[in-house]
């Protein structure tokens, strides 16, 4: 896990002064690789590495790194997890490998394989790749999109690229807003990802699953090599134990795989049914070796997890607990060093409390950390997606399945029939008609912003082209648009602002793939969500936590914290100011604020998504609504060359220290 910075001339310029930028560039990301740095340049690819020691610990596997022949020279963030087995089939084929680490075989294998060496990978990576030879640049990020990769084009025509936003703005640049990405989260708590674009205009942002190979000349055109199945419903694959034999063989084998580390490895345990199937699963692959559990509970409160958290943790033979609970002071000065950690707005304020977790965990010098994400998203883990199932049953004429279901679902839940029928009778619509019927609601939620910024959105929130029937396409847009980009966006931020690597096995491709190929009862079943996970693995899970329906995940209490701070919102969110940045309506905020005060919790997503937005725009120094963004001339700050040296080609690694 590292941070890498690259800047790529399409035609002649100041090498000097190109060596300062990528030094400035590189030394932003200090966070995400505190082990070593180090640079590498030629007259038109320069390229910056800050490293996290995790597989292979040596000097040998520092980056940047080049093959034996000095054609292709690598910078890259993430892991390989399969490495060992891909070293193996290199070898095989001549390649003498000189290091232990990932980041020689991922080197080696895009020599051997080019670009169709992404298909050949398990884990989770953004690198670039420069070939000498052919003067060309390669971009990639893996399937899921667990490790960032933002690039922007200057006014003279440079690439410039990094692992994250805070490597072009020491550069000087300033971006504009992009007014649907605030759109979509002022209204319905949703992020860029959602379109496609990110929060800032003039920035753009690999996609998951895509590559890019650029030249001089050229425009970086994205590239996808990878995509979720189609299949058709008489090709879905039967739930069955035969199934429940191979996902959870998969699930074991994904796990296996994310504990390869040369450093302690821990995980995060909520007490929910995706994170403590994952610790029980590490528990049976080490042996019942000690384990690092960190966790945030709130004993006595509603959302307490205390009994399932405490089951789980019973069941292990050396568990180490770290409870981690966020302080009630200093919490201004830590969502100000959240933000800046996460370079984006965030409507989850759970978000905060992975934040102290990730604190927590290097502190207590574990800094590799495995999670239950994606098991939500893969499994129909949100009542969300069961009230889209619930109508897609409705609306394809399963009448006698759907009352079932609606049934077990309402009694599960503590719901009557008819309120869990009214809940999903919308989704019955096909995407494309039930998107237009929401129009209505969202220009309701739309209350708050200003005009100008409602008329430069779009109202629409699906894709409803394709070849899937609606549900189909609901389900991978949940995957690719929705919920996964920004899980895997906050978890990367809060882990790496503390140089911790955050590893989620149940985003293992091959489960992803396995998951969108089966039928739907084999994840939602008698009113039971992650039907699979459940049954593959009740000879290990507590029956508390595997027969649990309810989801709470980090609770953070959000509505004192912000009547609390009341006054310092009002003070950041000056009328004058509020109005200038062109994007929400100041006087409804503050009417909003005063109804927050009074008790009224209706308040507390509208005043937070306002608040955090604004205190975003002015920490980021964000260009108001339709301003243009701002790359012209990069600003040389020199300084820099002080923390890094360009290294010689020569050595395996190129760095220093």
């Amino acid at each position: 896990m590292c941070g890498i910075a690259g800047i790529f001339r399409m035609g002649g310029g100041d090498a000097a002064r190109d060596q300062i930028l990528i030094e400035q560039m590189t030394n932003s990301l200090a966070h995400r690789g505190p082990d070593s740095a180090g640079t590498w340049a030629d007259d038109q690819a320069f390229l910056g590495h800050r490293r996290l020691s995790i597989i292979d610990l040596s000097d040998a596997a520092c980056e940047p790194m080049h093959d034996p022949e000095e054609r292709f020279v690598l910078i890259y963030n993430g892991e390989v997890y399969n490495y060992k087995e891909l070293g193996r089939e290199l070898e095989g084929k001549g390649h003498v490998l000189r290091t232990r680490s990932d980041a020689e075989v991922v080197l080696r294998a895009y020599r051997q394989w080019g670009a169709a060496a992404l298909d050949r990978f398990n884990g989770m990576w953004a690198m670039a790749i420069w070939d000498r030879e052919k003067r060309e640049l390669f971009l990639a990020r893996d399937r899921a999109g667990k490790k960032p990769l933002y690039y922007a084009t200057g006014a003279d025509g440079t690439l410039y690229f990094a692992s994250e936003v805070r490597a072009f703005r020491v550069l000087g640049f300033r971006f504009g807003l992009n007014p649907q990405a605030a759109f979509d989260f002022l209204t319905q708590g949703t992020y860029g990802h959602l379109h496609g674009t990110g929060f800032f205009d003039g920035l753009s942002e690999l996609p998951p699953a895509h590559y890019i190979t650029v030249r001089a000349g050229e425009r970086p055109v994205p590239r996808r090599y990878w995509d979720v199945p189609v299949v058709a419903g008489p090709d879905r694959l039967p739930y069955d134990s035969n199934l429940q034999r191979r996902f959870r063989d998969l699930v074991m084998d994904a796990v296996a795989l994310r504990l390869r580390s040369d450093v302690p490895v821990g995980a995060t345990l909520s007490g929910g049914l995706d994170s403590s199937a994952l610790v029980l699963c590490m528990e049976e692959l080490t042996g019942g070796a000690p384990l690092h559990l960190f966790t945030s509970l709130y004993p006595g409160t509603r959302y307490d997890e205390t009994r399932y958290f405490d089951s789980v943790v019973a069941k292990l033979a050396q568990p180490h607990v770290h409870r981690v609970t966020p302080p009630e002071s200093g919490w201004k000065e830590g969502l100000l060093r959240v933000l800046e950690h996460q370079e984006e707005p965030f409507g989850d304020t759970s978000i905060l409390a992975h934040f102290h977790l990730m604190a927590a965990a290097r502190a207590n010098g574990v800094p590799v950390i495995l999670s239950g994400q994606g098991g939500d998203e893969l499994m129909m883990g949100y009542p969300s997606m069961v009230r889209a199932y619930l109508g897609h049953l409705l609306g394809s004429g399963q009448w006698a399945l759907a009352r079932k279901e609606i049934s077990a679902w309402g009694l599960g839940t503590g719901q009557k029939f008819q309120g869990v029928l009214r809940t999903a009778l919308p989704h019955a619509l096909p995407l494309a008609l039930r998107d237009r019927v929401r129009v209505a609601a969202v220009a309701r939620l739309a209350r708050g912003i200003t005009p100008a910024l409602r008329e430069a959105a779009s109202l629409l929130r699906f894709d409803a082209r394709g070849e899937r029937t609606s549900f189909d396409s609901y389900v991978v847009q949940v995957f690719k648009r929705f919920s996964i980009p920004h899980l895997t966006h906050y978890d990367d931020r809060n882990a790496m602002a503390f140089a911790v690597e955050g590893r989620m096995p149940f985003l293992d491709y091959r489960l992803v793939e396995l998951l969108f190929s089966v039928e739907y009862d084999a994840l939602f079943h008698d009113g039971f969500t992650k039907r699979i996970l459940r049954d593959s693995f009740a000879h290990m899970l507590p029956a508390e936590v595997r027969q649990r329906r309810d989801k709470i995940g980090f609770y953070t209490p959000l509505a004192g914290w912000l009547r609390s701070h009341a006054d310092w919102i009002d003070s950041v969110m000056d009328r004058d100011r509020v109005r200038q940045a062109g994007v929400i309506d100041p006087e409804r905020f503050l009417r909003r604020l005063r109804d927050l005060r009074r008790g009224d919790e209706s308040a507390e997503l509208e005043v937070w998504r306002g608040f955090v937005f604004h205190l975003w725009m002015n920490q980021f120094d964000v260009a108001p609504l339709g301003s243009r963004a701002d790359l012209g001339e990069p600003v040389v700050e020199r300084s820099a060359g002080s923390a890094i040296r360009l290294a010689p080609v020569g050595a395996m690694g190129i760095h220093s220290k």
